[in-house]
């Protein structure tokens, strides 16, 4: 394999193609991103140089994914090294990305990176698809349940408002509540779904908060399985980039830091930062883990003791990555078929509910008369 030298002096972005707003705002799919690992990955477990193998990908890439190899092609057949190139790009590429290719090109195993890389982005994008897989359905009919009762409150009960307001009938509780609604929401209907709307995103964007992010994230791992899945997320996701890290070569003092740096949970990233202390301190990562067991369970923890006793660490952080991801398979599998049951349920109470408060005061007008 041919590996391009680095040559001192920094990145000047404008020698590069497309200007400095087109660099830091072009995007690539998740898929496009393992697509292209692997791809590379390919090539050069064939025996293409780096700078052929761009050329090859650059021949069939079309949109943003060309203009990124069109770069990556400058930058290497300028003398950098492919990650100088990368770095060009931190919207796509992670810290992680760049580090292990890095990492690669310094040790004359780029392609074996690539290797890693491309296992482990496929991992993380199975186990995102199956967290959504499993929501899918449960959303879907909530969004239909929502939408009926939306239909009947602007479009039915305004008819038998009129209906109601011509008869002297009592009317019962759920009857005068449902008809408010309705007669609110006919008055004020932009204003309430303009409300609405604000109010998913100021929640979406108070989460991303510094002083807010503790309280969501302890929220999020304290929901009953919610949290479990949650906590098994977590640690498939650390455990796959920790143990990849560590297989690719890069020792754990280095592959820590880099692990750090991508830890959304706040709670998960302090655990972590202990753990970075202990070690800086001569202790292991089992000793750091073990007084958190909510975060990190028991049987982890001696796992991760016994892979430190043994030297194969990167092996047993990647086993236990693919025991939580077979976790997070089961739980949300588990939680998809317990909502069923329970939104059948609810759309049931919905839909009995507005059938007893609009056929009851009819009844009562039949019985009168």
């Amino acid at each position: 394999m041919v590996e391009t030298a680095k040559t001192p002096g920094p990145l000047v972005l404008q020698d590069y193609h497309g200007g400095f707003l087109d660099r830091i705002t072009v995007r690539l799919s998740h898929t496009e991103q393992l697509l292209f690992t692997k791809y590379l990955s390919v090539l050069l477990r064939s025996g293409l140089p780096i700078d052929d193998a761009l050329d090859l990908l650059l021949q069939q890439a079309k949109g943003p994914l060309k203009k990124v190899l069109t770069n990556l092609k400058i930058v290497v057949t300028s003398g950098k090294t492919l990650a100088d190139g990368l770095e060009l790009y931190p919207q796509i590429f992670s810290s992680v990305y760049v580090n292990l290719i890095r990492a690669g090109e310094a040790s004359g195993q780029l392609q074996g990176n690539f290797e890693q890389l491309a296992v482990q982005m496929q991992k993380e994008h199975e186990l995102r698809q199956k967290i959504q897989g499993a929501m899918m359905y449960p959303a879907i009919v909530l969004v239909a349940a929502l939408g009926v009762s939306t239909g009947i409150v602007i479009f039915v009960l305004p008819n038998i408002i009129k209906l109601f307001a011509s008869l002297n009938v009592e009317l019962p509780i759920t009857t005068k509540a449902l008809l408010w609604i309705s007669i609110t929401v006919n008055l004020h209907g932009p204003l309430i779904a303009f409300a609405l709307v604000a109010l998913v995103v100021l929640f979406t964007l108070a989460g991303r908060l510094k002083p807010v992010k503790p309280i969501y994230h302890w929220i999020l791992l304290h929901i009953p399985v919610v949290g479990t899945i949650d906590r098994n997320t977590n640690l498939a996701r650390i455990s796959r980039l920790l143990g990849t890290l560590l297989k690719t070569g890069m020792p754990i003092t280095s592959a820590l830091p880099v692990t750090i740096s991508v830890l959304k949970n706040v709670y998960y990233r302090k655990l972590f930062l202990r753990v970075q202390d202990v070690m800086a301190k001569g202790g292991t990562i089992a000793a750091a883990l073990q007084p958190s067991p909510r975060l990190v369970p028991p049987l982890a923890v001696r796992l991760i003791r016994v892979g430190e006793e043994t030297g194969t660490l990167g092996d047993m952080l990647l086993y236990l990555a693919t025991f939580y991801e077979q976790e997070v398979d089961e739980s949300t599998k588990n939680a998809a078929t317990l909502l069923e049951p329970l939104m059948i349920v609810m759309i049931g109470i919905m839909v009995g509910t507005l059938a007893y408060s609009i056929i009851i005061p009819i009844y009562k007008v039949i019985g009168s008369i």
